[in-house]
């Protein structure tokens, strides 16, 4: 075997809502709200299932494509033409509760990825970008980063894509903001299909030289340094009630809605730079707030001394947690 070769079983544990979209989202015209759940049906099938129906499919057609219709909403167009059946494939996600919309009426909706079988699932690039901010942070500091060309030492860590990702894992979550003025939680209507807290997701790191070896071995250590390092940076300033805490997993924050300072070389970023090129409306204001979601209260279980111990994973009886908050535990398979 190769000096350095080696395969590393990660197991990510989502310790908060997690999103990692697609780029498509869902409108009102793509989904039914039914029974306190959202329903995502496979509209092709739905398309030819219309068909049975005489006159339906021309005004299906004219639904889809024309924004001026009174109802916007597939649910009332199956209602208009007394349509009942709900078998046309795709899934459904169960009302949470915690959505601040009305009678579960959403704005469009932020998609997860997905496989060509419909299951979730995270790109191994997703995950290997959370890795290398770690890495950027904690080792390799202000030093010249041996990536690029032949010598790209990131070419020297491979990360798998995740194990699929059953749709019954996903929620939908609202978008919430914490400043640090008001210290007052603000839901936006935005929403995100999330993979739900407690769920377990494995990938397998390679590593095939003796230098990315070494650094893989550490990550644990570096990961929970890093976060040493966000906490004093932006962590610090908000209420201890709204940060997570870690238990017994090593630390790290994944896909979009997390914030800026879990992604960024803290040793580079341009805040004057990135203040003066956002939007207005967007605009980031001293270090930005904090990002936050609701989900009903969970905890994570493990034995201890042969008892079965309970690890809560928010700190508050208002149901905040902090977006795309996970922890992994690392196991070198040989």
């Amino acid at each position: 075997m190769t000096a350095g070769y080696h395969e590393y079983r990660l197991r990510l544990i989502a310790m908060a809502p997690v999103h990692i979209g697609s780029g498509e989202t869902y409108t009102a015209k793509n989904y039914i709200y039914e029974n306190e759940n959202y329903y995502f049906p496979n509209m092709g099938k739905m398309y030819l299932k219309l068909r049975q129906y005489p006159g339906v499919v021309e005004a299906f057609e004219k639904f889809l494509v024309n924004p001026s219709r009174r109802s916007n909403r597939l649910v009332d167009f199956l209602h208009q033409y007394k349509i009942m059946d709900r078998d046309f494939g795709g899934y459904k996600i169960p009302k949470t509760g915690h959505e601040s919309a009305r009678r579960g009426h959403l704005n469009e909706i932020h998609a997860f990825v997905k496989n060509g079988y419909g299951n979730a699932y995270i790109p191994g690039s997703s995950l290997k970008g959370a890795l290398r901010t770690i890495l950027v942070n904690e080792h390799f500091g202000n030093d010249n980063i041996a990536w690029g060309g032949v010598d790209d030492i990131f070419n020297e860590i491979r990360v798998s894509d995740s194990e699929p990702i059953p749709v019954d894992k996903l929620r939908i979550v609202q978008k919430w903001d914490l400043n640090r003025k008001k210290f007052e939680p603000k839901g936006l209507p935005l929403f995100r299909e999330a993979i739900r807290p407690q769920t377990r997701i494995d990938f397998t790191i390679t590593t095939t030289t003796a230098r990315a070896e070494k650094l893989i071995d550490q990550l644990p250590q570096m990961a929970k340094r890093f976060y040493e390092r966000y906490e004093r940076q932006f962590l610090c300033d908000f209420p201890d009630k709204y940060v997570q805490p870690n238990h017994f997993l090593a630390p790290l924050y994944l896909g979009a809605g997390s914030g800026l300072w879990t992604k960024v070389d803290y040793g580079h970023v341009d805040l004057r730079g990135i203040q003066r090129r956002s939007y207005k409306k967007m605009k980031l204001k001293g270090k930005g707030v904090m990002k936050l979601t609701r989900y009903k209260r969970q905890s994570l279980k493990r034995i201890e001394n042969g008892k079965q111990v309970k690890y809560m994973l928010i700190n508050n009886d208002d149901h905040y947690y902090e977006m795309g908050k996970c922890g992994f535990k690392l196991q070198k398979k040989n």
